[in-house]
């Protein structure tokens, strides 16, 4: 296998690392070395990535192995021949999840010791995942080649990996992704609402770069993205197997009559009536706490 790598689209530098292409840094796999990865990873060679994962974060288990992370996917209305692009997947349960149901996947780690993991994961299921090491805003990928983008709550967390203006780093980074789709693709991301329910701008989007339904889409609209759905994943980003249409108030309202509120009481018969109110008034779409969106490309 050879040593040395260079991006044919943008020219940047990078090396094997046992099996992984690793573009991070000039060319080298920088940063310190994750301990906790470092020991997932000689487990899962020796006894599989589940019984490592239970070992070494049996407290995060449950979410690592949820392949309905990746639920999304089914609003995408793709053919299985797509190329799929994960940007940011941590322990891979999305990359491996869409590798299920696409054969051609690429999953960006910027972590070497997660894109290891994510590579045995990856390859103990059969799922024909390629994984790269690389920095999030310089992804040494061949323009025009993805069906979609997933991304999910890694925009407000890239205004962390680059010095400068958080707006300006995260229009780079759509910048970037747009141009990797192809000119039907589009991206599907997954993030926080600053302005949503039960939030001020907290829980695990709580570093100050999540925004409202309107700052989100005046953001794709700068970074030259067209059409944009917005969605309330109803259990929360991380559990998208409920998707409610915020652009369709009707079908809110319609949501809400199927919702059993009422063993909740006398608090679930005043939920029910906030939430019809919500959806008529259009409240809803602004008071969300987190959104997915299919950003077409413009």
């Amino acid at each position: 296998m050879r040593e040395e790598l260079v991006c044919p689209s943008c020219g940047l530098a990078g090396r094997y690392a046992d099996r992984i292409p690793c573009f991070t840094g000039s060319g080298h796999c920088s940063g310190e070395p994750n301990e906790r990865m470092l020991q997932a990873n000689r487990l899962a060679e020796k006894i599989g990535w589940l019984a490592a994962v239970e070992r070494v974060v049996p407290q995060q288990a449950g979410l690592i192995c949820d392949s309905s992370r990746a639920d999304f996917q089914y609003l995408w209305d793709l053919p299985p021949d797509s190329s799929i692009l994960s940007v940011g997947d941590d322990w891979g349960a999305i990359a491996t999840a869409l590798g299920a149901n696409f054969s051609h996947v690429t999953a960006v780690e910027p972590a070497l010791e997660r894109a290891r993991f994510i590579d045995i994961r990856a390859r103990a299921a059969g799922a024909p995942v390629e994984v790269i090491c690389a920095d999030l805003l310089r992804l040494p990928l061949a323009p025009r080649q993805f069906d979609a983008v997933a991304l999910n709550g890694c925009l407000e967390w890239s205004s962390l990996a680059a010095r400068g203006v958080p707006i300006e780093i995260q229009l780079r980074l759509l910048r970037s992704v747009r141009d990797l789709l192809k000119p039907s693709g589009f991206a599907c991301l997954s993030i926080g609402n600053l302005l949503g329910w039960g939030r001020t701008g907290g829980g695990r989007f709580g570093v100050g770069f999540t925004r409202s339904l309107s700052g989100y889409r005046k953001l794709f609209h700068k970074a030259g993205y067209g059409a944009v759905r917005s969605f309330h994943p109803w259990d929360g980003g991380d559990h998208p197997s409920c998707l409610l249409p915020l652009d369709h108030p009707g079908a809110l309202a319609h949501y809400v009559e199927f919702k059993d509120f009422a063993r909740s009481g006398w608090r679930g018969r005043i939920k029910r009536l906030a939430l019809h109110a919500a959806a008529r008034t259009g409240l809803w779409s602004q008071l969300a706490p987190e959104f997915i969106f299919l950003a077409e490309n413009g």
